[in-house]
């Protein structure tokens, strides 16, 4: 095997940036993370939302 056939497989065995890149992309732990962390954020935020209106509710009906 010459040079220029050792060199010509190298080149081929090596990693595609841009292939490399669009998997890091598919599996971007990070953005799975905090898309997660989002969605629970929201839904306690209307769970909270929700127990201040009891409360409020359970006030009004005591007091009133």
């Amino acid at each position: 095997m010459n040079h220029d056939d050792l060199t010509a497989k190298i080149q081929d065995y090596k990693t595609d940036e841009n292939e490399l890149e669009e998997l890091i992309e598919q599996y971007d732990l990070d953005a799975t993370l905090e898309a997660q962390f989002n969605s629970l954020d929201k839904r306690f935020k209307q769970l909270e939302i929700k127990y201040q209106s009891l409360l409020n509710a359970r006030r009004f009906l005591i007091n009133g």
